[in-house]
């Protein structure tokens, strides 16, 4: 049986004890995300040619309960909520107001099975056991994130944005690209790793949406935080090129490179890079129609990086914008490509074998975003994708974002336009260098498909599924 069989056979394996309530026609393998971009995109609600340049940042590893828990109007934590710290244990976990931005210096698990384990059958109980530390269940309000809250404030907040599978990283920006994962459901760090789960030797061999971008001759690029190696640091220290990334290199955040139909068009892959890029396309005039915007490691948010500096790296790209020519026509939506192992309480609808995931924040920032409104439209990654498509007049990728909701809920293009909130950026903005040993919280319980998770330590913490050390030296708040 073909590799890419087996990672099918898994995924509905696992899914078993899941109990998926379908919302949507759907399959259970892979088919069930089939391309259909022979179809037609559906006709744009009218006023969306208002828009003309789509600009996505995302960000990473968090929850809507943990940045808008407890935002006032939207679908929040409740205050009853009690986690058990083991399965049917009296004995519980309060959300809390959390001291430690940094998680106490360790990853939280979110991998395919962790999600689900948390998930518990739609009980949305099993966080603190799944996940193997109370830090799961800490939130951050407007004391640590002004920024996110002020955005959200000013225009649009969606309470029922989830990611498009419950798992970690890679698979949740495939869905970015091209509302499906082709069936894998963990990370893969390496094109080679990439090419061996699919057993294909193109990687991904069907479309993104670059491809029907560039197809019908709309500009796009993918722009990437550039970090300097610093000299003498070992290629060993980045094994997911996430802390030093290269805009043209495949990584777990960078999915295109493992598109074949991308990584050998010289054309297209002229279209991944540096996010230096972007700020000088905004200058020139030469900003494309679409944008997605990710960061590096240390301005990602990722835990245990502090979230404060990924809010203020992200306040400097939403400044630039505001302060440029193109703010009278953009929208931005910004969102975390997954839960990252953080509480969250809504039980993501099922409506395919792989997901959704848990909630995760959208901010839509525009001058056509309902001011102070909160949108509780039901949404994905896909949903960014069909907004896409229906602005550009581009057919659709899979059945996903066919029958995904084009978050029209959140726009008014018939309203004065929003002024720009441009927020400032402190002076001397500066993060002291830090050393991170890549550690993980093992689960409480045994967990089928859980393995050689170690407990983190003060010396010689747990290695990384790598065998490598990764040390992070956090930028300088440019």
């Amino acid at each position: 049986m073909p590799r890419s069989s087996v990672w099918c056979f898994l995924c509905i394996f696992l899914l078993s004890s899941w109990s998926p309530a379908q919302v949507k026609p759907s399959g259970s393998s892979r088919s069930a995300a089939r391309q259909i971009h022979s179809a037609p995109s559906a006709v744009a609600p009218q006023g969306m040619a208002k828009i003309k340049h789509v600009i996505w940042i995302i960000q990473e590893n968090r929850t809507f309960d943990n940045y808008f828990g407890t935002f006032p109007g939207a679908d929040g934590i409740p205050p009853s909520t009690c986690l058990p710290k083991t399965p049917g244990s009296k004995a519980c976990v309060k959300p809390f107001h959390s001291s430690d931005p940094e998680f106490g210096g360790c990853d939280i698990p979110h991998d395919w099975e962790a999600a689900h384990a948390a998930y518990d059958h739609g009980a949305m109980d099993g966080f603190v056991w799944a996940e193997g530390t109370p830090y799961t269940m800490g939130y951050l309000d407007e004391r640590d994130i002004p920024n996110y809250w002020q955005y959200a404030r000013h225009y649009t907040l969606a309470d029922r944005f989830f990611s498009s599978l419950a798992g970690p990283s890679f698979p949740n920006h495939v869905y970015t690209v091209a509302a499906q994962s082709g069936g894998l459901i963990q990370n893969v760090g390496t094109l080679k790793g990439l090419e061996d789960a699919m057993d294909d030797s193109d990687g991904y061999s069907f479309l993104s949406i670059v491809n029907l971008l560039s197809n019908a001759n709309f500009s796009w690029k993918y722009y990437i935080e550039s970090v300097k190696r610093p000299p003498g640091a070992p290629n060993a220290a980045d094994p997911l090129n996430v802390i030093y990334p290269n805009p043209k290199q495949f990584s777990i955040w960078n999915p295109l490179p493992g598109f074949a139909k991308v990584r050998n068009n010289a054309s297209l892959m002229a279209n991944l890079v540096s996010q230096d890029d972007y700020f000088a396309d905004l200058k020139k005039g030469t900003l494309p129609q679409v944008s997605w915007l990710i960061p590096a490691a240390q301005d990602s948010e990722h835990p245990p990086r502090p979230a404060a500096q990924g809010m203020w790296y992200v306040t400097k790209l939403v400044n630039a914008l505001m302060e440029s020519p193109y703010w009278k026509d953009s929208v931005v939506f910004l969102t975390w490509d997954d839960y990252g192992g953080l509480y969250d309480h809504v039980p993501p609808p099922q409506v395919d074998s792989f997901g959704y995931g848990p909630r995760v924040p959208l901010i839509i920032i525009s001058p056509y975003a309902k001011p102070g409104f909160i949108t509780h439209q039901t949404a994905d990654f896909t949903s960014v994708l069909k907004f896409i498509e229906e602005r550009f007049g581009l057919s659709h990728l899979t059945i996903r974002d066919h029958y995904a909701n084009d978050l029209h809920d959140a726009f008014d293009f018939g309203q004065a336009p929003n002024r720009p909130l441009v927020i400032p950026v402190p002076s001397g903005l500066d993060y002291q260098e830090v050393e991170y040993h890549h550690c993980t919280y093992p689960p409480s319980v045994p967990i089928p498909g859980i393995v050689k998770m170690q407990r983190p330590q003060t010396e010689g913490a747990a290695r990384a599924p790598f065998g490598l050390e990764m040390r992070l030296k956090t930028g300088t708040g440019k």
